[in-house]
């Protein structure tokens, strides 16, 4: 009796714990996607490896596939000169439109949590465009009679008096830094950021909300220790504010990297939907596709890489 008693406490029926019953909720929220991710998209991933290594023809419903080995990527690297454009603008777009991404929702984040009459009306402004449909803003703007009247004054300016006196640079940012005497690649730059202004918008909305939460979670005391310390703006921004912004920068990093590369401005994943199914070319797509998706991995590691040796957490 006294050892069946000592076994029945050394082994006590109980519940889960608090910590156990978060992390079943957490598996039955996320079942669906693990369940779409082992049976949809892995088998998806798998066969579109093997279709990169084979000449894949479609006949009636029925796939026939021919192993070639590496020659759909020794085609997309050394013979396809539209792959090769279309690849190296959407590399360069990639950094140039991230790093821009970034600098701007940082810059807003820092503006939109400071404190001003009408701080929550410019946050719903910001964030604004990624709730609407990018199709009804695009035909708003082509309605826009102001727009299209400058547009068309500048086309038609170019062998008029008006050009001449240099007064259509009122409706041309590159030609009013031109007129300026600014260097060649600031101008490019600038211009090609303020173009494409609505786009940087249009995809800074999330990274604003990621920022602006972090900047939220600092505790105020932290800066009235700082104050007293006889800390500056600047001191206090870098060795306070921005220390504790970098888990929020690589999860921003991250998130803007993998939005960038799946931008259909660039033109690549038009053009593997196009050798897929206008061209019948499905092994010679799939290459395409896991080119840049490596491509993506890649760069995502090389980021996470640098930027979380400087991140800081704290306990």
């Amino acid at each position: 009796m006294v050892k069946q008693n000592k076994k029945e406490k050394s082994n006590p029926k109980r519940g889960m714990i608090l910590s156990e019953k978060k992390n079943m909720a957490g598996y039955f929220f996320a079942m669906p996607v693990i369940i779409g991710l082992v049976f949809i998209f892995l088998p998806a991933l798998v066969q579109s490896l093997m279709y990169a290594f084979c000449d894949v023809k479609i006949d009636f419903g029925n796939i026939q596939s021919k192993w070639i080995g590496i020659r759909n990527f020794y085609d997309a690297f050394l013979t396809d000169s539209d792959f090769i454009v279309l690849f190296g603008n959407a590399i360069q777009g990639m950094f140039f439109d991230s790093a821009v991404i970034i600098l701007f929702s940082f810059f807003m984040s820092n503006v939109l949590n400071q404190k001003f009459a009408g701080r929550g009306i410019c946050r719903v402004i910001f964030f604004l465009p990624v709730v609407l449909s990018m199709g009804i803003v695009a035909d708003m703007e082509d309605a826009n009679a102001m727009f299209n009247a400058m547009s068309a004054m500048e086309e038609s300016a170019s062998t008029s008096a008006f050009d001449q006196l240099g007064m259509s640079a009122i409706f041309s940012i590159t030609r009013l830094m031109d007129l300026m005497g600014l260097p060649m690649t600031m101008t490019n730059i600038i211009g090609s950021v303020l173009s494409n202004m609505y786009g940087i918008l249009n995809a800074s909305g999330v990274q604003i909300l990621i920022f602006l939460s972090a900047l939220q979670s600092i505790s105020p005391s932290v800066f009235e220790a700082a104050k007293m310390e006889g800390a500056t703006k600047w001191e206090e921004f870098w060795k306070i504010t921005f220390p504790m912004l970098t888990p929020s920068l690589l999860v921003c990093v991250v998130y803007t990297v993998i939005s960038t590369f799946t931008n259909p401005t660039y033109g690549v994943m038009d053009y593997v939907e196009s050798q897929a199914f206008s061209s019948g070319k499905l092994g010679y797509a799939s290459a395409v596709s896991w080119i840049y998706f490596v491509t993506v991995i890649v760069v995502l590691g090389i980021a996470a890489g640098i930027i979380s040796k400087r991140v800081t957490y704290l306990d």
